[in-house]
């Protein structure tokens, strides 16, 4: 598969400066937290848990929800849902004009050191402790942090110059790290020790927060500083991050990303549905005559029987009636050929239906399990989709794909609970922040 993942300047570094690149890979940083006060209104729910239809909602019913900031180019309150996106240029003074508004009414409050912070999920699962600090980008070009999914050019575009733009992050880009009992221990000791200084969230999941102690920042940067990181949910914000550095190489401030590390087996993993558009334009009836001379096709009763949780197959909804589809095998021994998503963009998607996940952005959407098959079927019924309901991946194979240098197809995995938006702020001291000193 092309990568679309980075996309270089022309400049003679295509990164950073030497003193960016030796820079620590995992540090504290001096940002903001919102107050307690404000938290119910300005926190906002994981961009990709909200449909359209919601994030408008939110943004027509909240001025001080966080979703103000990061709204994207499908929520314009002023039209219908068949007209024009917004321009970029748009959603960005929207996005600065709400983080002012924030600013203004001080919903958020600096913090007095540089620090690391520990954010906790707790949800019918478990429990997730993750760690928020700041990464070096240029760990995305030496190894130190690996990718494992592809991302569309205009949408890390979009991100790059709402970042630049708007001049502050609130949302961290999640990674993952091989657990040790060492750092296991170490995360729930400072839990253990004192109540979260801030709490939110509802009864399925609570979310907490904690300030690390200066005394105990040096021991946890100790026990992370030969890890490698691996991206869960966030590559197009980390696509933006680099291509960000790349128009700035000099700029120690777009040198470094707001992130939450978590241990690889506190991981809950979901499927990425993929609801297509077939690009021949056929009867249903004539579509599903190309699927079945191209795999194995049998009708199937409802979603669960469609989809029966075993990889290899694929829940298809059709025009109102539900198959199972048996996804054709890899034809290479990669970690990446062995994916349900990859095997269905290379076999099924491309081939049959003629789309391609990287350049064809309205061909395909993605919607996450945790949406339901009756969002689903809405979704597919409205706009002449074609749904395929898939089984999620393992932590496992991710870092496999990842350590391979292999690259899935965009939105392959959705992690999930996921931390919230509108908690921290790191400014950039430009855009919406230029008064205000970087952190």
């Amino acid at each position: 598969m092309t990568s679309h993942w980075a996309k270089k300047a022309s400049s003679p570094s295509t990164t950073s400066s030497h003193h960016i690149r030796d820079e620590p890979l995992v540090a504290p940083f001096a940002g903001w937290m919102v107050r307690p006060n404000w938290a119910e209104r300005v926190i906002s729910r994981s961009y990709d848990n909200l449909t359209p239809a919601q994030r408008r909602n939110l943004i027509a019913t909240n001025p001080y929800s966080y979703m103000n900031v990061t709204r994207g180019p499908e929520v314009d309150l002023d039209s219908t849902a068949d007209q024009e996106h917004q321009p970029p240029t748009d959603l960005i003074a929207h996005g600065r004009s709400a983080l002012a508004r924030l600013l203004s009414v001080e919903a958020f409050v600096p913090s007095k050191r540089k620090a690391l912070y520990l954010y906790r999920l707790n949800h019918s699962q478990g429990q997730q402790i993750g760690l928020v600090c700041t990464v070096a980008v240029a760990g995305f070009e030496d190894g130190r942090i690996r990718v494992h999914e592809n991302v569309h050019n205009e949408r890390a575009d979009l991100l790059k110059n709402h970042l630049l733009g708007v001049g502050a992050t609130s949302s961290p880009v999640a990674m993952t790290i091989r657990s040790s009992d060492d750092l296991l221990d170490e995360l729930q000791n400072i839990t253990s020790n004192k109540p979260a200084e801030l709490e939110f969230g509802s009864d399925e999941v609570c979310h907490q927060i904690w300030t690390v102690p200066e005394a105990r920042t040096k021991r946890l940067l100790n026990l992370l500083s030969e890890r490698v990181l691996y991206v869960t949910d966030g590559h197009h914000r980390s696509a933006a991050a680099t291509r960000a550095l790349e128009a700035e190489p000099h700029n120690p401030v777009l040198s470094r990303l707001l992130s939450v590390l978590f241990c690889d087996q506190q991981l809950h993993v979901q499927a990425f549905h993929r609801l297509a558009v077939d690009q021949h334009n056929r009867h249903p009836q004539d579509c599903l005559t190309a699927l079945a001379a191209h795999t194995k096709v049998e009708p199937a009763t409802s979603p669960h029987t469609a989809q029966r949780g075993t990889a290899g197959t694929a829940g298809l909804y059709l025009a109102g009636n539900w198959y199972r589809l048996a996804i054709p095998p890899a034809t290479d021994t990669s970690a990446v050929s062995a994916l349900d998503v990859e095997r269905l963009r290379k076999h099924v998607l491309w081939p049959i239906l003629g789309v391609d996940e990287l350049n064809h952005l309205d061909a395909v959407e993605y919607l996450p399990a945790s949406a339901g098959y009756q969002e689903m079927t809405r979704k597919c019924d409205a706009e002449a989709r074609i749904g395929f309901a898939l089984c999620p991946m393992s932590v496992s194979e991710l870092i496999d794909v990842a350590d391979e240098g292999g690259l899935m197809p965009p939105k392959s995995s959705f992690f999930a609970p996921k931390p919230r938006s509108g908690v921290f702020l790191r400014m950039l001291g430009r855009g919406a922040t230029a008064h205000l000193p970087a952190s």
